[in-house]
């Protein structure tokens, strides 16, 4: 019997989804947890003899894979951030999250790191080389931590990604200028933006209890209210300025 692709993707979608509840709930994370869901998937696909798309081309596993990828993604980061709307949360940053939920700190060959950042939508060479968080050595690839990026990117002033603006405003809790945490969250809209403590969360939560980068992300969030009262402190002496 054959079967159309669109029409098989919510059964496939909903009974990956259900597996992942109970994998999630057992502590299956990481890599395991993309592994776990290719199971559940084949259980429907491979009813089939042909699976095919409406032109009649026919459904390959690679491409199977592909959406079961972009499924577990989805809902590892509803999970990891406590949210199911994501829509706020750019390309970047999600990777970022799911990067350090998968594979920490670690240095990965080149094909995984490409299938992780193929199920969000990001093309890995767009990135490397240029300031970014994404490294590339030899056949390997690396997600850069804050203190791993150097200062350089410390003079960037327009951000494309909440990842930049953390990395900064942990940089600036680290050398306890809390003022200038207060005007980067202020300036970029995200000291009241409720997705971009989530992200802050999420990454806490994700990393292992010796990681340096958790420790900066748990003292950053600590904080909170304080960059709240400087920022409103800044925002008094201008109006006093401007009043005279």
């Amino acid at each position: 019997e054959t079967a159309y692709f669109h029409e098989l993707k919510p059964l496939i979608e909903e009974r990956i989804k259900e597996k992942l509840e109970q994998f999630w709930n057992e502590g299956i994370s990481g890599a395991d947890f993309f592994i776990s869901a290719i199971g559940p998937a084949i259980e429907i696909f491979g009813r089939y003899a042909r699976v095919e798309k409406l032109s009649g081309e026919r459904v390959e596993i690679k491409e199977l894979l592909k959406f079961i990828r972009k499924t577990v993604s989805e809902y590892a980061l509803s999970k990891i951030l406590k949210n199911p709307q994501l829509g706020s949360i750019d390309t970047e940053t999600r990777f970022y999250i799911l990067w350090r939920w998968t594979f920490n700190s670690a240095k990965v060959i080149f094909d995984d790191a490409r299938l992780l950042s193929q199920a969000l939508g990001l093309e890995l060479s767009d990135y490397w080389g240029k300031g970014s968080f994404i490294k590339k050595e030899k056949e390997f690839i690396q997600v850069l931590g804050p203190k791993e990026r150097g200062r350089d990117f410390l003079s960037k002033e327009k951000y494309e990604n909440m990842v930049d603006v953390l990395h900064k405003a942990l940089i600036y809790w680290k050398d306890e200028k809390r003022d200038k945490v207060a005007k980067l969250l202020t300036s970029t809209g995200h000291l009241e933006n409720p997705h971009f403590w989530q992200v802050a969360q999420g990454i806490s939560e994700v990393l292992p209890e010796d990681n340096e980068e958790k420790r900066l992300l748990q003292g950053f969030i600590y904080g909170r209210e304080t960059y709240y009262k400087k920022a409103n402190s800044q925002r008094f002496i201008q109006l006093k300025m401007f009043g005279e």
